[in-house]
């Protein structure tokens, strides 16, 4: 249940237990990044010290290990070929069922995942998989706070994270700063954004995927993450064949555990104060532009190289939709990794999924008419 706040004093108190220091994304970004963030949003009143911890962090703790990363590993990185065994794209909303997929694919040890730990660290990672790691362990929840799922550091995460920070160029940016949609529209949905900036991404994301890979051993990349979902288009210009999994769930249950997401994850990362009417004017705002350019770009991608699922499909039957997966998509042996998916599923079986569906009518109405078109889409069944 929550409790939205009716005037600013109220949220400004909820702000402020939101402004610890412990744990920004940010805190491994490169110098350039940092300086441009902080040049083109406004930092005010109490979040001017976190922007000071991130500045001490970026520029005195990171910067050092970052000349010697580049310096070590540099070339190595740049000379990773993808052109002969190109990624695996999980995509679909955030809180539409992409972790599960994520967590499933990484039991099979033929493909590689970007983990927390190089996620976490990715500017510096390279420089150690044994020491650095065991500083970060205690660090880490157990659990991610918004759906109870594990988490340690070799499990599988996103590599919107490390995008943003080595680049300005990712919509990740707008969840720092939530008043600033220009990274969210020009880099997630490529609206208002130059030839030669969209070539600027492409190259900043491809350096990312070489990153990863070399740090799995030149293994072939599974990849989740939601802000791709809107980049079918500008994926395929870069990796013509790779094969796509999208998995969709009602509109009503993304909402909600969206906005759990926000409220008990995303917020930490807000650079600026940002209300509860705010937050949910930006989950309408993300699953519109994202889902409608989706459904638009979908048919781009060869019908032999995508596979379409829904969040109950995978729940009532996990096994045998990644069976249906390996077998659309020709990906190989399956059958040497069914005991690590068997494995992992029993493990999982008692797991206990988050609980909520609280909609203020207004609320509902708005998803009825804002959210019609992914309704019709995928056959959900629109509520009074």
């Amino acid at each position: 249940m929550f409790n939205f706040a009716q005037n600013s004093d109220m949220g400004l108190s909820k702000a402020k237990k939101n402004t610890k220091l412990k744990g920004h994304l940010l805190y491994n970004a490169l110098p350039h990044v940092w300086r441009e963030l902080r040049s083109e949003n406004k930092i005010e009143g109490i979040y001017k010290k976190k922007a000071a911890y991130i500045s001490w962090m970026v520029f005195y703790v990171m910067r050092p290990l970052v000349f010697l990363q580049n310096l070590i590993f540099g070339k190595r990185i740049a000379a990773v070929d993808l052109s002969k065994q190109q990624p695996i794209f999980i995509l679909g909303h955030w809180r539409s069922g992409t972790t599960h997929l994520h967590y499933l694919f990484h039991k099979d040890p033929q493909f590689g995942t970007l983990s927390n730990y190089q996620s976490f660290l990715f500017n510096i990672a390279m420089l150690s998989k044994s020491w650095l790691k065991f500083i970060l362990s205690p660090l880490m929840p157990e659990t991610r706070p918004q759906d109870n799922v594990k988490v340690d550091p070799d499990l599988p995460a996103e590599e919107e994270q490390p995008l943003s920070v080595m680049s300005i160029r990712t919509g990740f940016h707008t969840w720092s700063f939530p008043s600033n949609r220009s990274y969210f529209d020009k880099y997630n949905t490529f609206k208002g954004i130059s030839a030669e900036e969209k070539a600027a991404w492409q190259k900043d994301y491809h350096k990312v995927l070489q990153n990863i890979t070399l740090f799995n051993d030149g293994k072939p990349l599974v990849l989740k993450n939601p802000h791709n979902t809107s980049r079918v288009k500008e994926l395929l210009e870069l990796y013509p064949n790779a094969k796509f999994i999208f998995i969709h769930r009602n509109p009503y249950d993304v909402f909600v555990s969206t906005r759990h997401l926000m409220f008990r994850a995303v917020r930490a990362q807000f650079l600026e104060f940002v209300s509860h009417r705010d937050i949910e004017d930006m989950i309408f705002y993300f699953f519109t532009h994202t889902m409608k350019k989706y459904i638009a770009e979908k048919d781009l991608i060869p019908k032999e190289n995508l596979v379409e699922v829904s969040f109950d499909q995978m729940e009532e039957d996990s096994a045998g939709q990644i069976a249906r997966m390996y077998k659309e998509l020709d990906l190989p042996n399956y059958d040497k990794a069914k005991p690590y998916f068997d494995e992992y599923l029993a493990s999982v079986k008692n797991y206990k999924k988050n609980k909520f569906r609280n909609l203020r009518p207004e609320i509902l109405e708005r998803i009825n008419r804002e959210w019609r078109f992914a309704f019709e889409e995928w056959s959900y069944k629109i509520e009074d």
